[in-house]
């Protein structure tokens, strides 16, 4: 059952004034001397009672207030972003006005207990997504010091805590954007440009971030690493400029050699070189034009991929027949060499053969007259491997890495000459992978050089 506190101190109050009264009473006729008002006696007698109310004061005082502290404590803890332990409060729950204050107490803490919790979570959440972004993130204040940089943003950018301030970031970066510039901005606006840090491409876009108000408060700076994609672009443009120059070579010849023809007098072993030529220029347009075709099929998903259990050894020796007639020209010797039982391999016959054909015919142009080319052939951890050896002029460390790049030559003005498109490999390589194979080529300049292929012997 609930008391009420008012009825509590009405009720003391009387009590006090009656325990006064009947104590003055008494010590007048007794005690206190009404003679001499400020008798030693009386000033006693009055200390006494003054110290007994000042303590029934504060057994009083401490009984009603107590509750009234520990609320203000837990607010203070609450503004601190602190939950207070409310259970101490319940036993000042014998007064109903109390117990309304407890319970309205309890009740704002598990609202901010939830609200704190949700907020929590909801931070928690952001961060994780702000640190495993691929992206770099760095949040300025208005007085331009840092409030967040994610793993991302320091990794990308070399930075450390020290760097801690809009200016010191911009001058590592060797930025020139004015803050307030960007602080200004009307919302949803950006400044985005391009930066180096060494041999990385960055892409920056600097925002600005508002209140609910729509008051500024600070800046974001976003960091994308566009590495790639200026690589992608850079080769874009190259191989648009070398198919360009691949086509007007040839057609530059024809042209003129055809007009050479038409304006007449020439002889009849003229007019037979210039054909020559003319034809020449002719089946190398036709053999760019096929291979680019051939590309754009693979780059597109196009190409169609007929694959079947094939002999290792027997489509090896096919490729040689084919082959054998431009080895014979500069008198090179091709052997086969099996290790042991060769099993079969699980590829398209067609694309198989082109490899293979492309390998050769590179080993027979870039070695010498009276050259030696091997084609080993053996099983490799439940695959089979085809390695073709030459003793030819080899290829520069340096140019091993982007032996695979379209258009790519080693010596442009030789590969030209001898006929070459600069697009073999680029498709071998597009080949090899469409039949779920390997390829490695290794070369030491003025040696020879290695290819080494592998290629699944069932369906994977």
């Amino acid at each position: 059952m609930k008391v009420s506190m008012k009825k509590i101190v009405r009720a003391m109050s009387i009590i006090m004034v009656v325990i006064v009264y009947i104590t003055t009473i008494i010590l007048s006729s007794s005690v206190i001397d009404t003679d001499n008002i400020f008798s030693k006696n009386n000033i006693i007698i009055l200390v006494v009672l003054i110290l007994i109310s000042y303590i029934v004061s504060v057994i009083i005082s401490n009984k009603f207030t107590a509750p009234l502290k520990r609320i203000e404590k837990g607010m203070k803890l609450v503004s601190e972003g602190k939950l207070p332990d409310i259970t101490r409060m319940k036993e000042h729950e014998d007064f109903e006005e109390y117990h309304e204050l407890i319970e309205a107490y309890a009740s704002m803490l598990k609202v901010v207990k939830k609200n704190t919790f949700d907020l929590n979570s909801q931070q928690s959440k952001t961060e994780i997504i702000l640190e495993h972004m691929a992206d770099g993130m760095i949040a300025f204040s208005t007085s331009k010091q840092v409030v967040h940089m994610n793993k991302a943003a320091m990794r990308m950018l070399n930075l450390t805590e020290s760097e801690d301030t809009y200016d010191k970031i911009c001058e590592k970066l060797n930025l020139n954007v004015a803050f307030d510039k960007v602080m200004y901005l009307p919302n949803y606006q950006s400044i985005e440009i391009k930066a180096e840090m060494g041999e990385i491409a960055l892409s920056i876009v600097f925002a600005p971030f508002f209140s609910d108000e729509l008051n500024p408060m600070g800046i974001i700076m976003i960091v994308r690493n566009i590495t790639d994609s200026v690589k992608t672009d850079n080769v874009r443009k190259e191989f648009i400029a070398n198919v360009s120059h691949e086509l007007k070579t040839p057609l530059t010849s024809i042209r003129g050699y055809s007009e050479t023809i038409m304006n007449g007098d020439l002889t009849y072993q003229e007019i037979m070189r210039f054909s020559k030529v003319i034809n020449q220029e002719a089946n190398r347009m036709s053999k760019l034009v096929s291979d680019l075709l051939q590309i754009s099929r693979m780059d597109y998903n196009k190409q169609v991929w007929n694959k079947a259990t094939l002999n290792t050894v027997d489509v090896i020796n096919k490729v040689c027949e084919k082959v054998k007639y431009e080895a014979e020209q500069k008198s090179h010797k091709i052997e086969v060499i099996a290790a042991g039982k060769v099993p079969s391999i699980y590829v398209d016959k067609s694309s198989i053969e082109q490899i293979l054909i492309n390998i050769l015919t590179n080993s027979i142009k870039y070695t010498p007259d009276g050259g030696l080319i091997r084609i080993y052939a053996g099983p490799v951890e439940n695959r089979v491997y085809i390695k073709v050896i030459d003793n030819g002029i080899g290829i520069p460390q340096k140019d091993l890495e982007r032996i695979f790049e379209r258009f790519y030559r080693v010596d442009k003005a030789r590969s030209r000459k001898m006929g070459g498109t600069g697009l073999g490999l680029s498709i071998v390589k597009e080949m090899v992978d469409g039949n779920n194979g390997t390829i490695n080529i290794e070369s030491k300049l003025n040696e020879g050089t290695e290819v080494t292929m592998t290629f699944p012997t069932t369906k994977e």
